[in-house]
């Protein structure tokens, strides 16, 4: 395996770190948090396990071999800073959903193989609340559970086959509908959903913020400002930096998204942007028009291209989806006015009542998507000692952030020599390859053509 960046997708975003050293923040999350750089990598280095990438799955797993064994020399490395990237920039949604939603991953795993994936999933999202209990992380978490939605006569059937399907299966799915449903939200356009009380929301960026300070307590170098060139396998993996370079025994790739620069699984995940507009802080009076002043819910849209949104700590909507882009240039970028437009817009028509709200902040991120839209975690290279985790597709606040729960003990594993390694947490997606897609032209214009026929469904299913 041999890897090299490609820096020009990185072209098209400001500098997250400006000439004199302050950090350039993109999301409202962003700003909320203080940020110093560290320093880049500017030697030479060995370690036991080198992490690329300074997001929630980077995090986790350094946070888990530590725990697990505090005598390794755990090396991160981040091109920007700790949650500049998807991880500082998501709707904050910490859910146990994995596939399209739960019919999917059924239809696809099998009745107990889909079972199996969101009891995975819930663990996922109680791991998340231990950690930031134990860490005393502040990141206003929230418990105000979930709610997908119908906004269309013909997504009605979906959304009670959900709730069915989910009581089946033993998850605490509750239909909702009439004055059961106005008691969590308020809108003409919504007419029945599903509620499920266990996901959490949170600031996502001082989340990341909060492990990184939590994984440097225990004893993780952690480096910023630190984008790789190039990663080479062999008997130990070789990285190189602008300004140094980093011998491991082994990898850990946790890029998602941004695996694209590096070549890595291009074939397989495909970065695509999705985009987020913030209103204002809502009064009393505007929260209680729409039904919201309990705060008791946060909400996706039962679509193939979703809306997503939910109240911050200081009451502002943070309202994303509607679109999902990739860029015919490969570049990523932050801002993309047509998206904010057609967000805007959808908002104030599920909301007549903020007809005349402002909105205070836009931005974007990428993602990492698969066409089945099941992640991957697994293990490569030439001596097996170069491990990964992506291809979220959307939903992996949760699953992101016990990512080290699934690859730490396989790590360990692997550095006491036993490449048969099993575990208690060995989820249906490790080693799995996800899809394949062509690369170039034919994988731009062929996803442009898949997008344009999930949009033409949404209209279908809404006209």
């Amino acid at each position: 395996m041999r890897l090299v960046l490609d820096d020009r997708p990185f072209a098209t975003t400001a500098p997250p770190v400006a000439a004199g050293g302050a950090y350039q923040p993109v999301s409202f999350w962003q700003e909320t948090i203080q940020v110093e750089p560290g320093a880049p990598l500017a030697e030479r280095t060995n370690c036991d396990v080198a992490i690329v990438g300074g997001g929630f799955s980077g995090l986790s797993t350094a946070y888990e071999l530590k725990r697990a064994r505090p005598d390794l020399d755990i090396v991160l490395l981040e091109r920007a800073v700790v949650g500049h990237g998807a991880s500082g920039r998501n709707g904050g949604f910490a859910m146990p959903l994995i596939g399209w939603d739960l019919t999917d991953a059924v239809k696809k795993l099998g009745r107990d193989g889909g079972q199996r994936a969101y009891r995975l999933m819930y663990e996922a999202v109680k791991h998340l609340q231990r950690v930031v209990e134990d860490e005393r992380i502040a990141c206003d978490l929230e418990a105000t559970g979930y709610l997908l939605i119908s906004t269309a006569p013909k997504r009605d059937a979906h959304i009670r086959h959900e709730a069915d399907l989910g009581r089946t299966l033993g998850f605490d799915h509750e239909l909702l509908e009439g004055d059961a449903l106005a008691e969590h939200i308020q809108s003409d356009s919504f007419r029945i959903g599903v509620y499920d009380p266990h996901p959490v929301i949170l600031n996502p960026a001082k989340l990341a913020r909060g492990l990184k300070q939590a994984v440097e307590r225990l004893g993780v170098r952690v480096y910023e400002q630190t984008p790789i060139t190039e990663l080479s396998d062999g008997e130990s993996v070789t990285i190189r930096t602008p300004r140094g370079g980093v011998a491991a025994k082994t990898a850990v790739l946790a890029l998602n998204g941004y695996g694209a620069s590096l070549g890595f699984m291009a074939d397989r995940i495909a970065p695509v942007h999705t985009y987020i507009s913030l209103t204002e802080p809502l009064t009393d009076a505007q929260l209680e028009a729409i039904g919201w002043r309990q705060r008791r819910t946060s909400l996706e849209t039962a679509r193939n291209f979703i809306h997503y949104f939910r109240l911050t700590a200081d009451n502002r909507i943070a309202f994303g989806g509607e679109d999902a882009q990739l860029f015919a240039s490969g570049g990523y970028r932050d801002q993309y006015a047509p998206c904010f437009a057609m967000l805007e817009a959808r908002l104030r028509e599920f909301f007549p009542s903020l007809a005349d709200v402002r909105f205070t902040h836009r931005w974007g991120g990428v993602l990492g998507v698969t066409l089945d839209m099941f992640p991957t975690f697994g293990v490569g290279g030439e001596r097996k000692n170069v491990f990964h985790a992506a291809g979220y597709s959307g939903h992996g606040v949760a699953l992101s952030n016990y990512a080290g729960r699934i690859l730490a003990p396989k790590i360990l594993c692997r550095l006491d020599g036993n490449l048969r390694c099993e575990s208690a947490v060995d989820p249906f997606f490790f080693n799995r390859l996800p899809w394949w897609m062509p690369g170039g032209a034919a994988r731009y214009y062929g996803l442009q053509i898949y997008r344009a026929a999930l949009r033409a469904h949404d209209w279908w299913m809404e006209r």
